[in-house]
């Protein structure tokens, strides 16, 4: 049995400190524990299951990629690469990551020769990253190994429960977007904060 991630756990009065660790989350010790409804813990304990679940497929799957030499992200990247060549700046728009995480990565590709850069045609000074011959031998030979996990796990669910958790998943999304297109709490409270420090 893997051992769990600390908030795995979670499912009763649990400090909220034990969640990450961060000290952020550090409150006084009558702030820590507190009362939930029924229907609150059940809604953690779905949240969590469902984060645990879908951290241990990843590994699992990065396992199997590995014999592979390959990797989930390095998986998503070349699949995004075969379509069409991109520059890097798109690529990390496009996984929502930081310019330089995705230099890193191209970076690695790179010099396994599974993927190459050059000059785009519209603006010499910068480059178009495109998959190599040896990339897309390797994500073909990797697709599989991702299919047959996925085969076992959500093809073992029916088509009803399918059609569900697509639904599910769809909804799930929509609020997420919504809640990502508002003023994060960080940011509202900064000029406030701000302004005290200077009042």
């Amino acid at each position: 049995m893997p051992s769990r991630p600390r908030w795995r756990e979670l499912g009763g009065n649990h400090r909220l400190r034990d969640y990450c660790g961060h000290p952020c989350h550090a409150r006084s010790s009558t702030a820590n524990t507190y009362s939930m409804e029924p229907h609150e813990l059940a809604l953690r304990g779905i949240a969590t299951n469902y984060g645990w679940t879908w951290y241990r497929m990843r590994r699992l799957i990065d396992s199997h990629l590995a014999c592979q030499g390959a990797s989930m992200a390095q998986l998503r990247l070349l699949a995004l690469l075969a379509e069409q060549p991109r520059r890097s700046t798109d690529i990390a728009s496009f996984f929502d990551q930081a310019p330089r995480t995705v230099t890193q990565a191209i970076d690695a590709l790179e010099q396994n020769g599974l993927v190459s850069r050059s000059p785009a045609a519209d603006d010499r000074r910068s480059k178009l990253v495109q998959i190599t011959d040896a990339g897309r031998v390797t994500l073909g030979l990797a697709m599989p190994l991702y299919d047959d996990i996925v085969g076992q796990t959500f093809g073992s669910l029916t088509a009803d429960e399918l059609e569900g958790l697509n639904a599910a998943v769809k909804h799930l999304n929509r609020l997420v977007d919504h809640l990502e297109s508002k003023p994060s709490v960080t940011a509202t409270r900064a000029p406030a904060a701000k302004a005290r420090a200077h009042g």
